[in-house]
């Protein structure tokens, strides 16, 4: 009985660490970079803690890119290639959203085993982790392919790092190795093909008769050049009125064109870039002695020139410090490196892995506007890899805090981009989708001027570039060319939020239709409360930052700022009172008031208004001690890998997303609130919010380990996962990860704890 009792505990022991064994782990490279490596099989498949599909997407991705272009590279070599430069969109989509059509395969001429074998794709070899290896790294992916008569491939696709604000090569490099471990000679093809077709993310769920646009590709070849280049149209399809391609529009009229090269280095092997109808495709023969290895570069991009000589020139520029000889961590790994902090003499090896990660993140996501002629960080995830949409600009300059320390002209361009959006008057326009078109809305937020107070006055603090204060910047509408100081705008917004946003009955900031949260109205009319509600979190914003913009601005010396300075100083203290008075001696802040009656957060504790509570630098440490053990206590101490939102739901129904999920730009302001107070408090909250915490809790689920959506569920509900929140005919097809702000909030906490 005893032995049968001992086996079985066995047997479920093996079924656990099979049950719990990750997908991959991480490794550091050559070059000091982190570097991630998948060993789990395809289609990916997890169960939630109830048994059933987790309905996380199936192949796994990770992003590279520059300021030009994005790449989300596959598990399966299947990649996305997008443009956001005039508008999101996916220059290869396939049929299923968020997905792109490309393929790769070796047919044997000679030996054993003859035939085409595929490398791409869930029903490929790189499903199976026995035949195939895959790193993705610090702009590079690399595949390691164990083929059939003792050959062996690497497929590794590289991106060029943008070295300046507003520029980059929108190109990417598919580096091919073929190595002959036989005895005989072989004979091979080896061939990639992308498909070019042109969808705006936001019609992906579109059908073809419903949208407004369809585009089209017409390709053409120069043999001599190694040469193909994919021009794309469009035609109408309904009623509209087009503008000049430099005007702000929902669409895209200029669509860019789409290339693809083969190096012709390699004199050693023949090869032919080709084409039927909508696909490029590329061709390489390749004949193996014995121990031979030979290598062959494709390019693929969107043309910059209107000829082939233009994009000549162009490849040029891509091969420009490329490492050829040592391509295993991409072609560009010095060049990434130097772009990329230098966290050396971080002994935390955690720390040091994901803050290079997150800065990485930063500078692939990072895109140039063609029409606000600034480089951005977007929100990512659903609003730009799914819907297509630049939203929101409190997400942009949140995005921006870190840049102030890893790369502030990044930073600098960020707040001109939200200054672009700006009225004169001081309102600061939601974002815009489409070339630069903000679409007309009854929708007004609240907060957008103090997300902006809040940027740049920690821009200038860390920079102490003063100077910017003086800088003209076009605002909305951009194409008129008018200009205004930053100062001035400064003081636009200021008046804004003060006769705009104003104060209620409680002598609390408004919310208007929103504050931090989009939809926090849920079940009560935006229209009936609007001009009533008031938002604690708005008001401990005002408390926690104006001290801080107040003092850059006391910093700057700037003459012009005066007044200014006194109008803020008098705001705060007037607030001041107000918020004081309503907190009482309470353990923690209400959510927000809608009416004298209808009042939330009062006796459920809410996250929101809390981590800039603690930031008010007049409030006593005792204090905030008291308020951040009884927070902690109904919001913290339950969950293993961040804050929620709620004690309980507000609205009565699932405990997940706003209504009790863990959102990133949340409780990493907490954690700000108690470095306060308590550093080493604030450090472990650092290492609780990590990547390594989620991936060791979690080990089954793959969404959570190298990168994000905006939030996670908690214990509350469907724990460890992502409540999506559009609806979606399947949601393993759902844009699930790289929000910017799971990688930028933690970076910018991580240096402001190293103060």
């Amino acid at each position: 009985m005893k032995t049968i009792l001992l086996f079985t505990a066995f047997v479920f022991l093996q079924i656990e660490l099979v049950k719990a064994q990750a997908p991959g782990a991480w490794i550091m490279s050559a070059n000091g970079l982190p570097v991630y490596q998948y060993t789990g099989k395809l289609p990916f498949k997890a169960l939630d803690k109830e048994g059933k599909d987790a309905m996380l997407p199936e192949d796994p991705y990770f992003l590279i890119g520059n300021y030009r272009m994005t790449l989300i590279t596959h598990v399966s070599g299947v990649y996305q290639f997008l443009t956001a430069e005039r508008a999101w969109a996916r220059i290869n989509a396939a049929s299923r959203p968020n997905y792109g059509w490309n393929d790769a395969s070796v047919v044997f001429k000679t030996g054993t085993s003859k035939g085409k074998v595929a490398l791409t794709g869930l029903n490929s070899m790189a499903a199976d982790p026995a035949k195939t290896q895959s790193f993705f790294g610090i702009g590079h992916a690399r595949y390691e392919y164990k083929l059939d008569n003792s050959i062996a491939c690497t497929r590794i696709i590289s991106c060029k790092p943008s070295q300046k604000i507003n520029t980059g090569n929108p190109s990417f490099v598919i580096t091919v190795l073929l190595k002959n471990n036989g005895r005989k000679k072989q004979e091979l093809v080896y061939s990639e093909r992308m498909l070019v077709n042109f969808v705006i993310n936001g019609t992906q769920y579109t059908d073809n008769q419903k949208k407004a646009l369809l585009y089209s590709s017409k390709i053409t070849g120069d043999d001599s050049k190694k040469m193909a280049v994919a021009n794309l149209s469009y035609k109408t399809n309904t009623l509209l009125a087009l503008p000049n391609k430099n005007e702000r529009y929902i669409y895209d009229v200029n669509p860019p064109s789409v290339y693809m090269y083969v190096d012709k280095e390699d004199n050693r092997t023949s090869s032919v870039v080709d084409y039927a109808g909508d696909t490029l495709a590329t061709s390489v023969t390749i004949s193996l002695n014995p121990g031979e290895t030979k290598t062959a570069h494709l390019v693929i991009g969107l043309a910059d020139g209107d000829s082939m000589n233009d994009i000549s020139q162009q490849v040029d520029d891509l091969f420009a410090g490329a490492d050829k000889a040592h391509p295993s961590e991409g072609l560009y790994a010095q060049q990434w490196k130097a772009k990329l902090p230098d966290l050396s003499s971080e002994k935390n090896m955690v720390l040091r892995r994901e803050m290079l990660w997150n800065a990485h993140v930063i500078e692939a996501s990072a895109k140039y506007s063609d029409y606000y002629k600034e480089t951005f960080i977007p929100q990512g995830t659903v609003y730009s890899y799914h819907y297509g949409d630049n939203i929101s600009n409190r997400d942009h300059l949140q995005a921006a805090l870190a840049a102030c320390y890893t790369n502030p002209e990044l930073a600098k361009s960020c707040i001109r981009y939200v200054v672009k959006h700006s009225e004169k008057d001081g309102e600061i326009k939601r974002g815009n989708s489409g070339y630069g078109y903000s679409v007309p809305t009854i929708y007004k937020e609240s907060d957008e001027q103090l997300y902006f107070f809040n940027t740049v006055a920690e821009y200038l603090r860390i920079t102490k570039d003063y100077k910017f204060l003086d800088e003209l910047v076009v605002h909305y509408p951009a194409e008129d060319g008018k200009q205004d100081h930053i100062l001035n705008m400064l003081k636009r917004y200021f008046i804004y939020l003060r006769d705009e946003v104003g104060l209620g009955s409680n002598g609390l900031v408004k919310m208007l239709n929103s504050d931090w949260s989009d939809s926090f109205f849920h079940k009560h009319s935006p229209n009936s409360f609007a001009s009533s509600a008031e938002s604690h979190l708005n008001s401990a914003m005002v408390l926690a930052v104006f001290p801080r913009l107040i003092e850059a601005l006391k910093l700057s010396g700037n003459k012009e700022a005066s007044d200014f300075i006194i109008a803020l100083e008098d705001y705060r203290a007037t607030l001041n009172s107000s918020y004081m008075k309503d907190l009482g001696d309470s353990k923690f802040s209400p959510r927000a008031y809608l009416n004298r009656s209808l009042r939330f957060g009062k006796d459920n504790v809410c996250i929101e208004p809390q981590g800039y509570l603690l930031q008010i630098p007049d409030l006593p440490k005792e204090r905030k001690k008291e308020i951040y053990e009884f927070v902690k206590s109904k919001i913290s101490t339950p969950e293993k890998i961040g804050i929620r939102t709620r004690e309980k739901p507000l609205w009565g129904g699932k405990a997940d997303g706003e209504d009790g999920g863990i959102w990133y730009s949340l409780e990493y302001p907490l954690l700000l609130g108690v470095a306060t107070f308590d550093k080493e408090e604030a450090k472990s909250l650092l290492m609780k919010f990590s990547f390594q915490n989620y991936s060791e809790t979690y080990p089954d689920y793959w969404v959570g380990q190298w990168t994000a959506p905006d939030e996670m569920n908690s214990s509350l509900h469907r724990e460890g996962l992502y409540a999506f929140w559009v609806s979606v005919p399947d949601l393993k097809q759902a844009f699930q990860g790289y929000c910017s702000h799971p990688h930028t909030w933690p970076l910018y906490c991580y240096y402001k704890l190293k103060e």
